[in-house]
């Protein structure tokens, strides 16, 4: 069978990277051709355009705007602290050439994709927050598979609303997009309730990246950096909470802080990682002896490593209902921070938490087998 997925596949972000890997691959292994639909809205904010000058750029703006010919230099000016990145974004850039098999068209829209859409059996809009209506990706038909006009033709795996509701705008918008699945299955229980609320079925499945056992993503990690640190990943370094537990637990543990950065460097840890790709980072959460985060891949990877960790929701987004549903379904909600003072030191019985989601991931696998 001829399978393509769509999916934030391309966003320089270690969850969407992984995920998007993880259903290709285990599509793959059953004999099936996959192919990622290699789509770039354009709405979609482009990261590490360092010679771009963007909207309100104040006084460099009106230099470049009167002296045009020194634009890139302004430019390159106004985003010099963004160059520690590159790296990063080389290493995001290898594995998508070297991991994911996108198709060889690049499309912009919805309206380029049913113009010229890419031939499969079968479409399956897949994990993460493309459903998300408070941001632009849960707006856009391509992420229901607009482009397809037969119905049987298209599911959904582990797809995301991101929060617990729609957008009100958008309630109308989304509810006519559901339409265009055979068969709809959501990451979370609050993505199934915002479903059955809109009068459609949906199933509870797992994340892609537990498509794969810990065995999996060891073999793609090629160095060991096990090592006495605590690993960071605060991908908006906004909360105030997350600095005072990170440093209690690091300083009770007696261990150094590497923190892992996405958009800007950590200015209480001991060490600062600017230029991991997706295999480092899992990398490092595999080498970490605590992991604390404001990211649901982050956690999930915690828990597909067997580490000790905690969880704080991304102030600001809304959008850590995902991260609350996701624990809560393993018995391990008392792992998600909303009040520092309050948190529970009990090990992580991940013995019984493994046999849980065995059961979970089994139910994963053959909802997404029987519906392909």
């Amino acid at each position: 069978m001829t399978i393509k997925t769509i999916t934030c596949h391309d966003v320089y972000n270690y969850g969407a990277s992984l995920q998007a890997y993880a259903l290709q691959t285990f599509f793959e292994k059953r004999g099936h051709e996959v192919e990622i639909i290699d789509y770039m809205p354009d709405y979609r904010p482009r990261r590490y355009r360092y010679f771009h000058l963007y909207k309100n750029n104040g006084k460099i703006g009106r230099i470049a705007t009167l002296f045009p010919f020194l634009k890139p230099l302004c430019a390159l000016w106004k985003n010099r602290k963004n160059i520690k990145f590159y790296s990063r974004k080389l290493r995001f850039d290898h594995f998508k050439q070297d991991m994911l098999k996108v198709t060889d068209v690049c499309y912009h829209n919805v309206n380029e994709l049913q113009a010229h859409k890419p031939d499969a059996d079968l479409y399956v809009a897949g994990s993460d927050q493309i459903w998300n209506s408070l941001y632009d990706n849960g707006r856009d038909g391509a992420y229901y598979c607009a482009f397809e006009s037969d119905s049987q033709k298209c599911i959904s795996y582990a797809a995301s609303f991101g929060a617990d509701h729609i957008h009100p705008d958008y309630v109308g918008f989304v509810k006519k997009q559901l339409h265009n699945f055979k068969s709809i299955s959501v990451r979370e229980f609050s993505g199934k309730n915002i479903v059955e609320g809109l009068g459609l079925d949906a199933a509870v499945v797992l994340d892609p990246v537990f498509l794969f056992d810990k065995e999996d993503w060891e073999s793609l990690c090629k160095t060991d950096r096990t090592g006495d640190y605590l690993l960071l990943y605060d991908f908006l370094q906004n909360d105030p909470n997350v600095r005072t537990l990170t440093q209690k637990i690091a300083k009770e543990l007696n261990l150094k802080i590497y923190s892992i950065n996405d958009l800007r460097t950590c200015k209480y840890a001991d060490r600062n990682i600017n230029n991991a790709g997706p295999i480092e980072f899992l990398e490092y959460v595999r080498g970490a002896k605590f992991v604390v985060s404001t990211s649901f891949h982050a956690t999930a990877f915690s828990v597909i490593f067997g580490k000790s960790f905690y969880t704080f929701p991304l102030v600001g987004h809304g959008n850590s209902s995902r991260m609350e549903d996701f624990l809560s379904s393993i018995g391990l909600k008392n792992r998600y921070v909303e009040d520092y003072n309050a948190i529970q030191k009990d090990e992580i019985d991940y013995v019984s938490i493994g046999h849980l989601l065995d059961a979970m991931k089994a139910t994963s696998k053959e909802w997404l087998l029987t519906h392909i």
